[in-house]
Formats: C-alpha cells, sequence, structure tokens
C-alpha cells in the first residue's frame, strides 16, 4: 500500500545541528554553509535573509553582470573596531593606584543622561526621556594613560604637580557614570607650571563633556583649540565638534542647528592635511553626522559608490553602510537595488508581486528572487514562464545550482515530477561535490509523492565523521560500519518519520530502494517500539524480524521476545539493556559509548550501546502540530479515519518514557516468575534507568524494584551493585 505525501509537509532543513542531552552526540552535516567567499564566487545561500546586507548585494552585483575583482576585495575585506584587548582603562588606573589614588566609588564607564520634556500646550504634562551613553570610552583612558606616563617622568613620582593632575583625573573620570555629584574643577592657580594650567584646563572642559554640559565644553575646547601654547590645542578643536554633536544627540536641544554646527567644525578639520593626517577619524565623525542628518541620502551616495567605483572605499565604508541599512527602511529613498532587495527578503509581499516586477524589468536579478518566492499561489501559466524562462538562462549564470534547484521544486509545483526528478538525476551525474548533490537530493526529495520516493532521495551522505572514516571500516560488520558511503536521513525526513509515522507505516518504509542497513535497522527499532507502546504485538512481531536482519548483533535477543511467553517483559527487559530503543530516530548517525576499561572512547552504534550514553527516551513537553483540526486537511491523502486516529496516537507517545512506560512489566512479571534467572539483572537494570533517565526516574518503580532485588536475591551480584534507589515517590 503506497500513500501520497503532502509536499506542505516537506519544509526542508539542509543544516541542522543534532540536539541531544549530553556531549556524546554526533552531529552529522549534509550540505556546507555557504560562507562569504562563496557568494563571491557566485555559490549562492538558498534563501536570502532580511538580517543580513552584504550577500545581497553580492548576489544583486553578480546578476546583473557587474561583479569586478574590486568588490571581491572590497567585499573580503572586514572591519575591525579598536582591540579592546588593549585595556587602556586598566592600565590608567593600575599606574593611578601606584601614586595612591583609586577609582571613585561607583565608577563606571556608562551614563544615563535624564532630562524633563513638558508639553507646549498642557505646561503641566511633563515627563522624563533617558539616554544611556557609553560616555568615557577607550581612547579618554588611553590619553590619561599616556599623560599619566609623561607627567611622572616630568614631574617625579609622588611630586605636588603629579599628584594635583592625578587628583584632578579621578574627578573628571568621576562623571563618567555620574556617582558623583559634579563640582567643577578651581581653575588653575597662576604660580603653577605653564603645562599644569592647560592641563587643568583641559581637564575642566572634559569634566563638563563627560557631566552632559556639552555646549560649556564646546565653549571651553574652542578657547584651548586658539591656544597656540597649549599641548592640548589640536584636541581641543577636535572636540568642539564632538560635544555640538552630544549636545545634538544626547541632549537633543535643536538637533538640527547642533548637527550643522558639528559638521561644520570637522569640514573645517578635514581641509587641513596636516590636521588630517594626525586625526584620521575626522571623515568617520563627518559621515556619521550627515548619516544623524540625512542617512537615506548617506546610504545612496555608498551604495552608488559600492556599485560604480568600489576600489575608492573601505572596510569602514561598508561597515557604516551595513549599520545604515539596519536602522532604515529599505523603501526610504528608495533605489533600484534597495527595492529589488526589499523584495527579495520581505515575506509580505507575494509571489505575484514579484513575478510582476521580473515581468517589468526583464533582467536575471528579478528573476532570481521570483523563482525562490514562486508558490502554489501562482497559477499555472505563471509558473510555466518562470520555468522556461529559468531553461533559458546560461549554465554559467551565477546561483546556477539554486536556479536548478528552483526548477525542480516548480517543477513539482506545476505536478511534473518525473520532469524535477529527470533534472536532479542529470545534474547529479554532471560531477558535482558531495554537498551540493545533497542540496539537489533534498529539492528531489521535496517534490517526491510517495513514501519510497520521498525516502530513497532524502538518504545523504555525510560530509564528514566525528570519527575517521579508516576506523569505521575497521569495525565489525554488524557494527553497521557507518562511513562516509553510509546513506543516513536528512533532518526532514527524520521529523517526518518521528511525528507522523506509525509502526505500520515504518514497516512500509523499510524496504524502501535505496536505504543503509544502518537506516533500516533504525527504523526497525523506532516501529517496533512505537508498536510496543501501542500494544500491537503482530506489528512487533513482524519488525522483530525486521530488527534481526538489519541488526545482526540483536538477534539473539529479538529470538527471545519472539518466542517468549510475556513479551511484554521480554521488551522490557531489551528496553532497559539497550537505552538507544526509542520510539525516535535522533538526528545524527550515532552516539559514543565510553569505555571505562580502556584509555580512549570507543565508538559502537547506538542501536547496541550498553550503560550510560544519552540515556533512555522521556516524556516530552513537546506536542507535535498533529491534531484534530490539522487533519481536516491531512498532509498525507487517503487515509481512513482509523488511521488518522494511529497518527494522532504518535503525538501521545511523546508523553510517554521507557521507565514508565515498560517499568510495571518487569515488576509485574518478577514478582510472579522470582525462579527466571534473569530477573535479578534485569531489575538493577530498571533501577539503574530511573537513576540515569529523566533526571528524576519515577521513584515507585524504582524503590519496588530495589526491594524485590534486595529481598529476594540478596546475595546477588545484581543487589551488590544496587545499593539505593533513586527518584521521587508519588
Amino acid at each position: 500500500m503506497k500513500r501520497l505525501l503532502g509536499t506542505a509537509l516537506l519544509i526542508l532543513a539542509f543544516v541542522w545541528p543534532a540536539s541531544a542531552s549530553g556531549p556524546f552526540y554526533y552531529v552529522t552535516e549534509f550540505v556546507d554553509q555557504i560562507d562569504r567567499d562563496d557568494v563571491i564566487a557566485g555559490d549562492f545561500p538558498y534563501r536570502l535573509s532580511r538580517y543580513d546586507v552584504v550577500y545581497p548585494l553580492i548576489v544583486y552585483l553578480h546578476l546583473n553582470g557587474l561583479f569586478t575583482d574590486d568588490h571581491a576585495t572590497l567585499f573580503q575585506s572586514e572591519y575591525t573596531p579598536p582591540d579592546p584587548a588593549e585595556d587602556y582603562e586598566e592600565q590608567f588606573w593600575r599606574m593611578a593606584r601606584e601614586e595612591g589614588f583609586a577609582p571613585p566609588a561607583g565608577f563606571g564607564t556608562w551614563k544615563r543622561f535624564s532630562r524633563e520634556i513638558t508639553d507646549p500646550a498642557n505646561p503641566g504634562n511633563s515627563r522624563t526621556i533617558s539616554n544611556y551613553v557609553h560616555n568615557c570610552q577607550y581612547d579618554a583612558f588611553k590619553t590619561a594613560g599616556e599623560t599619566l606616563s609623561d607627567r611622572r617622568s616630568r614631574y617625579g613620582a609622588g611630586s605636588v604637580e603629579l599628584s594635583r593632575w592625578l587628583a584632578a583625573q579621578v574627578r573628571v573620570f568621576a562623571q563618567c557614570s555620574g556617582e558623583t555629584a559634579f563640582v567643577p574643577l578651581e581653575e588653575p592657580a597662576s604660580d603653577w607650571l605653564p603645562l599644569e594650567q592647560h592641563d587643568r584646563r583641559y581637564q575642566i572642559a572634559a569634566a563638563y563633556f563627560y557631566d552632559g554640559q556639552f555646549l560649556e565644553a564646546a565653549s571651553r575646547f574652542e578657547d584651548i583649540g586658539q591656544d597656540d601654547d597649549s599641548p592640548w590645542q589640536d584636541l581641543g578643536r577636535y572636540l568642539v565638534g564632538r560635544s555640538l554633536a552630544r549636545e545634538a544627540t544626547v541632549n537633543e536641544n535643536d538637533t538640527r542647528l547642533h548637527l550643522d554646527l558639528s559638521l561644520s567644525a570637522f569640514r573645517e578639520l578635514a581641509d587641513e592635511p596636516e590636521y588630517l593626517a594626525a586625526f584620521p577619524s575626522v571623515p568617520g565623525q563627518i559621515l556619521h553626522i550627515r548619516t544623524r542628518i540625512d542617512s537615506a541620502a548617506v546610504q545612496n551616495e555608498i551604495e552608488q559608490r559600492i556599485f560604480d567605483d568600489p576600489a575608492s572605499l573601505s572596510a569602514q565604508d561598508l561597515f557604516n553602510y551595513r549599520y545604515m541599512r539596519r536602522r532604515l527602511s529599505p523603501m526610504d529613498e528608495a533605489t533600484d537595488y534597495t527595492r529589488w532587495v526589499w523584495y527579495a527578503t520581505n515575506d509580505q509581499i507575494t509571489p505575484g508581486e514579484i513575478v510582476e516586477q521580473w515581468r517589468a524589468e526583464q533582467s536575471p536579478a528579478w528573476l532570481y528572487i521570483a523563482l525562490i518566492r514562486a508558490s502554489s499561489s501562482l497559477d499555472e501559466s505563471t509558473l510555466t514562464e518562470l520555468l522556461q524562462a529559468a531553461e533559458a538562462l546560461p549554465d554559467d549564470t551565477p546561483g546556477h545550482l539554486n536556479i536548478l534547484l528552483q526548477r525542480i521544486r516548480i517543477s513539482g509545483l506545476l505536478g511534473r515530477v518525473d520532469t524535477g526528478v529527470r533534472l536532479a538525476e542529470e545534474v547529479i551525474g554532471k560531477g558535482l561535490g558531495r554537498s551540493s548533490v545533497n542540496r539537489v537530493r533534498l529539492a528531489a526529495a521535496g517534490i517526491s509523492p510517495t513514501w519510497p520516493d520521498y525516502f530513497r532521495w532524502a538518504s545523504l551522505q555525510p560530509l564528514s565523521l566525528p570519527w575517521t572514516d579508516s576506523f569505521a571500516r575497521q569495525l565489525p560488520s554488524n557494527f553497521h560500519r557507518i562511513t562516509m558511503d553510509t546513506t543516513l536521513f536528512s533532518p526532514g525526513a527524520i521529523d517526518l518519520l518521528n511525528s507522523y509515522f506509525t509502526s505500520s507505516m515504518i514497516e512500509e518504509t523499510i524496504d524502501t530502494p535505496g536505504l543503509s542497513d544502518y537506516q533500516r535497522g533504525r527504523l526497525a527499532i523506532a516501529g517496533w517500539t512505537k508498536a510496543m507502546l501501542a500494544d500491537d504485538l503482530e506489528s512487533a512481531l513482524r519488525l522483530s524480524a525486521q530488527i534481526r536482519q538489519h541488526v545482526p548483533w540483536l538477534a539473539r535477543d529479538m529470538e527471545q521476545f519472539e518466542q517468549g511467553q510475556d513479551r511484554h517483559f521480554e521488551a522490557a527487559r531489551i528496553i532497559f539493556d539497550y537505552p538507544a530503543f526509542s520510539p525516535w530516530l535522533d538526528r545524527g548517525v550515532g552516539r559514543i559509548h565510553f569505555d571505562r576499561t580502556v584509555r580512549h572512547e570507543r565508538q559502537t552504534p547506538d542501536h547496541v550501546t550498553l550503560g550510560i550514553t544519552r540515556g533512555w527516551w522521556c516524556a516530552s513537553s513537546y506536542r507535535d502540530r498533529t491534531r484534530d483540526e490539522m487533519l481536516q486537511t491531512p498532509l498525507f491523502s487517503r487515509y481512513s479515519d482509523a488511521e488518522l486516529s494511529e497518527i494522532r496516537d504518535v503525538d501521545e507517545y511523546r508523553q510517554t518514557a521507557a521507565v514508565t512506560s515498560f517499568g510495571p512489566h518487569v515488576i509485574r512479571y518478577a514478582s510472579e516468575n522470582l525462579d527466571d534467572p534473569r530477573i535479578p539483572r534485569t531489575l538493577h537494570r530498571l533501577v539503574f534507568t530511573t537513576r540515569i533517565a529523566c533526571y528524576r526516574g519515577n521513584g515507585n518503580l524504582s524503590q519496588a524494584a530495589f526491594a524485590l532485588l534486595h529481598e529476594h536475591f540478596p546475595d546477588s551480584e545484581w543487589a551488590e551493585q544496587t545499593p539505593y534507589w533513586y527518584g521521587e515517590l508519588d
């Protein structure tokens, strides 16, 4: 009996890390992550993300034939912020402590600036707004540390002049977080050394700056900048612009006026080549202020340079562009590119709207996003139009593999499964790498209408193994050697099997052509466990035979199950012996069995593992989507009401656990069959399981097993190995 598989279910994740509850679980990757170098080379991500800025740019340039070597250089560059590893703050305070000065109480570098806003129409209605600002940054401590070193060498350690400078500087930094009330520093005395006087004037201005009195600070920095004798002249000129900018952005006082004044101050500095060489951050300040004034214009300016003159841009420029694009709505002052990327990444725009844009533009870039956003909401003629346009693209079109994947997918939407499958087979035959082959196989799985076709295509070969391939090949054959050539289920196939497949459905799946012995063995174990949970002994017996065939290691155990008088006990004994017996298949290729008698970890397949590995399955808080309302339009077609009820039962299995489902069978059987020589060990295993599984196992079952073991088998080795019972009593 072959049923149709609804494509709505097949939302396939190409790379999905395995989740587990322990450090011994293997993660298996089937496709390579697409990184920036791949995108630069023309291999694009499957979908474009609205949260990324650089990848869509590269894709757009490639598809429009604009990508150059200069673009590659620009996009391979990375802006590196100042290295905080140079801890200037710590260096300054270390030197200060050597002179007997410590940070002020509650010292920090972030400060909350608050101000009260009054409604002009209603003077009695006011509110307080706050800005939380990184007030004292690394450059402040760098400058202070360098000054401290210089003044100590000039004045001498412990000198009056150095102590005076340090006492003032501590008061300046006390305003960084505002924990200390602001009291203006005293003006320099006339009998101080000239350098001391200049230092104090700069410290006074800095204290006003950190206190948020930015206009007072700007006025004082301007005076310093006009003093040809001051060693702080150049920095004073720079800080005029900084102070005015903070008045606009922190105090939000007449914002546009003070931004314009700040911009004018920095542009004046930028006109002096010698000054610009000493203060290379001036252009960045100009860009920052221009962005505050008109972010869209600055973004468009950089964007145009990216397209027309990438060699003129730096990593800092690209960083600034990324920052602005993440803050600005893509449709503000939209360019052709921002409109394209908005359509490409905004799920609220329908496939039909994108198709209309492609028809108007007739460009590969618009065709590309029309293909990746195409869905069943488009009519047959539109899908056919897209498919024909994709077929006409040359093989050297950037993103060609993704275009092929979309052709396969759209063929499925049109019901042309044979056409899509033939295309997948042709592509795979062209000598692609394993990652690309797996991507094609997943696309073909997504259009497969039957179980055998789906599972055949969704069986992938791993890109790597957590252990070496040569090691795997040295294992005995009945270990189900998992090598690089072993096929394994994709994450999407695992989710499908776990969530929607009953034991009888798994029976039909095991003989699917193309599966490896490992896959068939894992299927048989999961199906057998589901059958026992459903008390379907007939199905369990058939699946037991499948386990014997595909997992020879377990043949003797399964024969005892088949021949046993009490099959529920036999099943419980097997489950408590082998932690990996579970109704659920895990993503990945297995778990490690740690053998403490040797000096290294010995890998064995998860279905034959003994002892502490990942533990037995537990009840889950996760609830599947197989609800009555979902099944009114079933994801699988051609199901009877009885079969739909079975699928609902699969969801209920998630509320089971190994101990609570099979522990009672051990207690019942042991109480009635004390002469069975297997009883002591099985009781021990049940207690052991309650210790390991589910954090706190069922205390009632653990205590009952413990009592039976110690009452009837007190001298056995298993009683000796079971000194306690575990869990909590109901």
